[in-house]
């Protein structure tokens, strides 16, 4: 018996420790699409997250934008998020912007583990929310060929 109980002590001190350390989204994450490869970098502001445009093999500008004088800025420094607020341990909720389209969403992030990121943004329907989600990757600043 007291060897379960020091077993469950571990494991919950375990758990304790290890958890925290991967469920920030703060670091540098790459995804693909049909334009290429983009990273963005999220880091912490405050007790939100902030999300920005770092690189992309196929820099462009923010065509879709629907203020007109935005439209000639480059990507690269925008950010796609400012609002993040923790919902769980794992889990952060805001608003997005989509430089595909030039619309804000309702969104999400969640730490799948210490190297994916699940993005989730969602437009409402009446009262029905259709949602896509992306899967981002923990990167490097560093430039593959």
């Amino acid at each position: 018996m007291k060897k379960l109980a020091v077993a469950s002590v571990f494991m919950g001190l375990f758990a304790f420790v290890i958890t925290p350390a991967f469920a920030s989204p703060a670091g540098l994450w790459s995804r693909t699409n049909d334009q290429g490869e983009t990273k963005i970098e999220i880091a912490p502001a405050g007790d939100k997250f902030t999300g920005t445009i770092a690189w992309m093999e196929n820099p462009r500008n923010d065509i879709h934008n629907p203020d007109d004088v935005l439209r000639g800025r480059s990507l690269i420094g925008v950010q796609i998020f400012n609002d993040m607020q923790q919902i769980t341990e794992t889990r952060w909720e805001g608003s997005l912007y989509n430089p595909e389209d030039g619309k804000i969403y309702e969104g999400s992030l969640e730490v799948v583990d210490v190297n994916t990121l699940k993005l989730e943004g969602c437009v409402r329907i009446i009262i029905f929310p259709i949602c896509r989600d992306d899967t981002w990757t923990r990167t490097t600043l560093a430039i593959s060929n």
